[in-house]
């Protein structure tokens, strides 16, 4: 039985290890987890989002999705505007709360981008093999490059985290 800090580990933990060595050695590479990526990151979110945020309050209606019957309207297009709406008013305080917990090292602050990037990373996932399923394997490349960009960045923030937790601790 080892133990570390004031927790006692197990032998029966061993899952636990495993998993903490994985993000270990992911994260140890120079290149992971940088903070002033992770910075960047958050500044250009926010700014990308603000515009958004200002071009909806605009009432520019949004785009309707090309592959949606145009007679067919399943959602009023003011429920979907303010739909956009709070989810970019949510998003700029995840990009802000990831540019403070770089800034101020203080790693809890990254958690609520974390948490809704791998729901997004999940539903993509999820939706690709739904896809794939159902009409083969039809996939655009601009849709990979966006999916390797997101798990870039999220294994940036990830990383920054995993980082200053254990400085932390």
């Amino acid at each position: 039985m080892a133990i570390r800090g004031r927790r006692k580990i197990s032998d029966s933990a061993v899952g636990y290890r495993r998993v903490g060595r994985l993000a270990c050695s992911v994260c140890d590479h120079y290149i992971m987890g940088s903070p002033i990526y992770v910075i960047i990151l958050g500044l250009i979110g926010t700014v990308i989002t603000a515009f958004d945020i200002i071009r909806i309050m605009n009432y520019k209606l949004p785009m309707r999705c090309p592959t949606r019957p145009r007679g067919e309207e399943l959602v009023p297009l003011d429920v979907e505007r303010d739909l956009k709406l709070m989810t970019s008013i949510l998003a700029i305080e995840h990009y802000t709360l990831i540019m403070l917990g770089a800034i101020t090292e203080y790693p809890m602050l990254h958690i609520p981008w974390l948490l809704m990037q791998l729901c997004v990373i999940i539903v993509e996932v999820i939706v690709f093999f739904v896809r794939l399923f159902l009409d083969g394997l039809h996939v655009k490349h601009d849709e990979i490059l966006l999916a390797v960009i997101t798990v870039h960045n999220w294994m940036q923030v990830f990383c920054l985290f995993h980082w200053q937790a254990r400085r932390s601790l």
